[in-house]
């Protein structure tokens, strides 16, 4: 189908407030709404998604998946009026084209592991069970892997883990069950199912290197690490039958490098969590921001009667050259007709294509047909001899003896009757042509970092060498680095061309924006606009960068987290400084009308730029509330630099939660017009705090600098 594509984007806001962005065929919206559900709403309706509650009947499912649905409708869509008009006549314009949903999650906080697969218009009920309107969850990257060509069979790899310790997994019924589920494309030569022995992670990497894959199935366990916040995969160690847990980090270095490899399905419950704090932490949203076209996960656990029917027409209508998006609406419906529970809602589709085409199926090449060869036995088997056709036989040999005598004698009479033919001329020496010059090869030679371990938010510089060591010009192509498979396309550009034997140097400056270490890449030509030397593996280069673990984050507000200058008068953004998981605002403690309150930048001397609150459309006393800032993840402590305008004093409190409920730690301090104060001082060890407040005595808060420290 020719979808039509329309996208909406949340992103968190202070304050339990969303924007909701769509850019829709007839044209780009956005609004703000507030959080449609209660935190006890949504672990009702969780319970009951999940299917964790006893006593609740297939009826009352559906009803409470309608109800769930929409709201987020009405959330998303019908709440506002220009969002909704622009919904309607995007609809109208495709017609029975299609209009694809891609919601783009990445900044949605915790709305993103709302399972948005019950988005429901109350006119045409269940989005994501019709074939015209698919759901997708979609990232907007750069750099998009075009459409494998493929001669049928598609091959699938197919991995079942079921390690000592866990629940136990009929690996063997599994089995069964997923080719049950192909039996019919498997006959018809259309799809190829291929069992690892073992589900270990080196093993997947020696099979990938040993032939080509377009799918890779996983069946098995997965889980969540809430303290690490990352997804975890449950392989089998080499020795033994014990479990060992692949972060979705290393799972995506193995697939990800493998050009071939366009799907990946996760038939594990939890594989497509992640958090409100790292919304690509999750297993399959890493895979795809490591350059896998689509990734189908489960978001709860699935029955084997579900998984059955879902397999089985997800998988034909992939054969059947249908975009991925449309393949996962016809399993769905599979699940919805067949099972007839809300188990259709389960699977998510992550995806990065524009158009969900994954595979182009080539008809294979044209061949002889060959005799097969037949043993005497197996003739005399096939054909019983009887004394009539004995006869016909030795009639059949003495005419065709008879008829070649004929031939012969005929020849030697045309041969003497004829004149002598004419003197043949001799064939002319042909030069061979000079082969053809070979073809180019890119490379990632050389990378480099300086300085080698840099502190959270201070700029480094990476320098990358490009190699074209081939024999011919490389013509245009891309290049690009990703700063970790969250932080992807740090940095992107285009080459016009590299000369055989020529390299080319990049430098660039990034800053990370909190403590850890992060897996880089770097890929040249990732589109394949280049025609190379059949070996690609030298066209990425992987290394991970550690970010000191004992460095100071310091904001000085001169720059933001894109690293460009901030300018005085320049509105500060709710989500400015969101890439660095803390965001600003004024308190609404005790005026909750005052937390809409504007925060500028300030020129406060020739040397420093600070953020201050705003009166500009707001009560008289606004800016004089508590500067707050909310931090994504914990901190050991923090320390605020202040400049007054005036003598009075000033307090910093730190909180354990985003809230300010739980106070940890308070500090007051003197205050005298002009002349800068650090507020803070040591707190004691394991402190991990999530919310900092600052408060100014009689005037608004003008803060220069936030220095943070790493959680003890």
């Amino acid at each position: 189908m020719a979808y039509l594509n329309l996208i909406l984007e949340i992103t968190a806001l202070p304050d339990n407030r969303y924007r909701i962005s769509m850019n829709a065929p007839v044209g780009s919206v956005s609004a703000e709404a507030p959080v449609p559900f209660s935190p006890e709403e949504l672990q009702d309706f969780s319970t009951i998604f999940s299917r964790r509650r006893e006593g609740i009947t297939r009826a009352q499912e559906a009803q409470a998946a309608r109800i769930f649905g929409t709201r987020l409708f009405d959330f998303l869509i019908r709440k506002n009026q220009d969002l909704n008009a622009a919904y309607f006549a995007s609809l109208e314009r495709a017609g029975n084209n299609g209009l694809r949903i891609r919601l783009v999650l990445q900044n949605a906080g915790p709305l993103a592991d709302l399972p948005w697969e019950f988005l429901r218009d109350p006119a045409r009920d269940f989005l994501a069970l019709s074939r015209l309107t698919p759901i997708v969850r979609y990232s907007p990257l750069l750099s998009v892997r075009p459409p494998v060509p493929v001669t049928p069979p598609i091959r699938a790899l197919v991995m079942i883990a079921a390690p000592e310790g866990y629940e136990p997994l009929d690996a063997a019924g599994e089995w069964d069950r997923l080719q049950a589920a192909t039996e019919d494309l498997q006959k018809r030569g259309l799809l190829v199912l291929e069992r690892m022995e073992d589900a270990t992670l080196i093993s997947l990497q020696r099979r990938l290197r040993a032939r080509d894959f377009h799918i890779f199935h996983y069946i098995g366990h997965s889980t969540y690490d809430d303290l690490a916040d990352q997804g975890l995969l449950v392989f089998e160690q080499e020795q033994g039958n014990r479990a060992q847990l692949v972060s979705a980090g290393s799972l995506a270095r193995e697939l990800g490098d493998e050009s071939t490899i366009r799907l990946v399905v996760l038939n594990s419950c939890r594989s497509a969590q992640q958090t409100s704090s790292d919304a690509f932490s999750g297993i399959a949203s890493s895979l795809v921001q490591r350059g896998i076209p689509a990734v189908v996960a489960m978001q709860q656990e699935i029955t084997d009667p579900a998984a059955k029917a879902f397999a089985e027409e997800f998988y034909r209508a992939i054969a059947e050259q249908l975009p991925i998006d449309s393949a996962i609406s016809e399993g769905r419906r599979a699940i919805a007709n067949r099972v007839q529970n809300i188990e259709w809602a389960t699977p998510v589709l992550y995806m990065r294509t524009d158009d969900g085409v994954l595979f182009r199926v080539e008809a294979p090449a044209t061949t002889r047909t060959t005799r097969p060869v037949v043993t005497a036995a197996e003739t005399a088997a096939e054909r019983p001899a009887t004394p009539s056709r004995s006869r016909s036989r030795r009639g059949l040999w003495l005419g065709g003896l008879l008829l070649g005598a004929l031939a012969i004698l005929t020849a030697l009479i045309v041969a003497l009757l004829s004149p002598p033919p004419p003197p043949v001329t001799p064939t002319p020496v042909v030069t061979p042509s000079p082969l053809p010059v070979g073809l180019p090869d890119l490379e990632v030679t050389t990378f480099r970092i300086f300085p080698q371990e840099p502190g959270p938010g201070q700029i480094f510089r990476l320098s990358i060498g490009i190699l074209n060591s081939g024999e011919s010009d490389s013509g245009a192509f891309e290049y690009a680095w990703d700063a970790s498979p969250r932080l992807l396309n740090a940095i992107n550009g285009r080459v016009e061309n590299v000369t055989p034997g020529a390299s080319r140097n990049f430098t660039v400056t990034y800053a990370y924006g909190w403590w850890g270490t992060y897996d880089s890449l770097i890929t040249v030509d990732d589109v394949n606009t280049v025609d190379e030397i059949d070996d690609r593996n030298n066209n990425r280069r992987s290394f991970t960068i550690e970010v000191d673990p004992a460095a100071p984050f310091i904001v000085d507000f001169s720059l933001l987290p894109t690293l460009d200058f901030t300018e005085p008068d320049m509105l500060l953004a709710a989500d400015s400084y969101v890439p660095w998981n803390m965001t600003f605002g004024v308190s609404g403690r005790e005026r909750i009308d005052c937390v809409d309150t504007p925060i500028l930048f300030r020129q406060v001397d020739e040397r420093d730029i600070a953020i201050q609150p705003n009166a500009t459309g707001v009560a008289a006393d606004c800016p004089f509330q508590a500067l707050a800032i909310e931090l994504a993840q914990p901190v050991g402590n923090a320390f605020a630099t202040i400049i007054p305008a005036s003598n009075s004093s000033a307090d910093i409190i730190l909180y354990s939660d985003r809230a300010g409920a739980n106070e940890v730690f308070r500090f007051s301090a003197p205050l005298v017009a002009g002349q800068p104060v650090e507020l803070g001082e040591p707190v004691g060890a394991g402190a991990r705090i999530r919310r900092i407040e600052i408060r100014a005595e009689g005037q608004p808060v003008t803060l220069t600098t936030l220095r943070l420290l790493p959680p003890g």
